[in-house]
């Protein structure tokens, strides 16, 4: 397997592409609780797992439009759930890291006259979800100009215990756009999996689904819209 560099990597925070003013990523992780278990006749330890966890903290050059309001609300770290993607590479098909958690800190740091002002977010997995491994469904993020289906990826086979996906919207210049993840047995014909709501401004959504996810998997928009600016990852269960 071929090794990866970070030259590829991207990280999306609740609809927006900070990628330009971060700096590095520390501690894409997924963690598990273990238990021990071990008993009076044991000559050796024992143990069971227990609940999963997960974080994310990234560090940027202090930047005060794209990177403050992403990292921010309101002058105020946000309390409510942030969608954070992290694409590992440029192309449809591959990996990628989906995060629903709540926002840590936003620490701001001065090193000097002759250092720049840099700042770092912390993200800890928060909605029962740990970080997910997944494929990319868009190339980083893809522009369509209209309703548009992606090229699939192939799973080689299908899948029973469903899945995951998660959509970042950066921009759109008119209408209203659906994305939808659509899955097939066969390549050819089609069916929803996962549709998001409808788009209207800068925004991310999280959505599960359960059962079978056929083979193969796209990402497509529909509706009358123009030019949606957008990334998308889906996890099999």
């Amino acid at each position: 397997m071929a090794k990866t560099s970070g030259l590829n990597t991207r990280v999306y925070v609740a609809g927006y592409d900070i990628s330009g003013d971060a700096s590095s990523l520390d501690g894409v992780g997924y963690t598990q609780g273990l238990m021990e278990t071990t008993s009076l006749t044991a000559e050796a330890t024992s143990r069971i797992t227990a609940i999963a966890d997960g974080s994310l903290s990234v560090n940027v050059f202090f930047e005060a439009t794209s990177e403050h309001a992403a990292l921010l609300s309101s002058s105020k770290l946000p309390t409510t759930d942030r969608n954070v993607l992290v694409p590992m590479g440029s192309a449809i098909g591959d990996g990628g890291i989906s995060l629903v958690a709540k926002q840590a800190n936003y620490d701001v740091s001065q090193g000097g006259n002759s250092a720049p002002v840099t700042a770092k977010a912390s993200f800890s997995a928060s909605a029962g979800y740990a970080p997910e491994f997944g494929v990319m469904l868009t190339a980083h993020d893809d522009t369509h100009s209209s309703a548009t289906s992606n090229a699939s990826v192939d799973n080689s086979a299908s899948s029973s215990n469903g899945g995951a996906g998660q959509v970042q919207a950066f921009s759109l210049s008119s209408g209203t756009p659906t994305v939808k993840i659509e899955h097939s047995a066969n390549n050819s014909s089609w069916s929803d999996l996962i549709a998001f709501t409808a788009s209207t401004a800068i925004s991310s959504e999280y959505k599960t689904v359960s059962g079978t996810v056929n083979r193969y998997i796209r990402v497509t928009t529909t509706g009358t819209f123009s030019n949606l600016k957008f990334a998308c990852i889906f996890y099999r269960g």
